[in-house]
């Protein structure tokens, strides 16, 4: 595989693997903004912020972690794109789970808490 097929490949893995995450808390995220922020149009707005750190994210830890070998030889082609590989899924996992972790734990610190909780009361029999 030539070198820019190896680096085409390792920009399309972070955005791929962040595209699917995006899609996946999509609708749990834009319900708890709603709830969170009041209206539709804000919860719209920090739903795309979102969106834009968790691919954003993974994709900057490849670019400015990953290496991309220059020169692969024909018997060294799997070796070399397996490395691509491994590199790039485990950086953009990196990626992922530190914009999810950082979301996750922005929006969790403005979930009101209950202090008191209900005791539930026994009716005389």
């Amino acid at each position: 595989m030539l070198p820019i097929g190896l680096s085409l490949l390792q920009l399309a893995m972070p955005i791929l693997v962040s595209l699917t995450v995006a899609a996946y808390l999509r609708d749990v995220t834009q319900r708890l903004l709603v709830d969170l922020c009041g209206t539709e149009d804000r919860a719209r707005f920090w739903a795309r912020c979102a969106v834009i750190a968790i691919l954003a994210v993974p994709l900057m830890a490849v670019l400015l972690v990953a290496d991309t070998p220059h020169e692969c030889g024909v018997d060294e082609a799997a070796g070399c794109l397996m490395h691509v590989v491994r590199q790039a899924l485990a950086w953009t996992a990196v990626g992922v789970l530190a914009a999810v972790g950082v979301i996750a734990s922005a929006v969790g610190r403005r979930i009101p808490r209950e202090t008191d909780t209900p005791q539930p009361t026994r009716s005389a029999s």
